[in-house]
């Protein structure tokens, strides 16, 4: 085996202390309030679960770490995007997505999932593009 084909080995313990230090954090910066720390947890437990272990990055993971610190300690715009990332996953959630009366009310039921498609995939998109400028790992 050459050099390049040596990857980083991680262990299942630094996977949940990277968790528990990404949730911890997070809690922190949007400050413990309801529905984000559920929307949180989920997004969380579900990124974890699907994403392979040979994707685990600590440089990207400590990168998130201090985005999240920056959105605590100062309500700017890293604070922002996570409040408003963190809305947008609320929205996406299906129990939630259900009760979208409102679009329904206004006879736009069969567009409702057209629109949200388009919606969450440029969202994806944007999101992926600030991971790649930052180096974080959001979801």
């Amino acid at each position: 085996m050459g050099s390049s084909h040596i990857r980083q080995i991680v262990s299942r313990q630094d996977v949940v202390h990277a968790y528990r230090h990404l949730y911890r954090q997070g809690l922190k910066a949007i400050r413990y309030s309801t529905p984000s720390r559920h929307v949180l947890r989920t997004s969380l437990r579900a990124s974890f679960r699907d994403s392979p272990p040979t994707e685990f990055d600590s440089l990207r993971i400590s990168n998130t770490l201090r985005f999240l610190e920056r959105a605590c300690n100062v309500a700017g715009l890293e604070h922002k995007i996570l409040k408003n990332l963190l809305l947008s996953r609320y929205w996406e959630l299906p129990n939630i997505a259900k009760e979208s009366r409102v679009l329904r009310s206004l006879g736009l039921g069969k567009e409702e999932q057209k629109l949200r498609k388009v919606a969450y995939n440029q969202l994806s998109l944007t999101l992926k593009r600030l991971n790649e400028s930052l180096g974080t790992c959001l979801k």
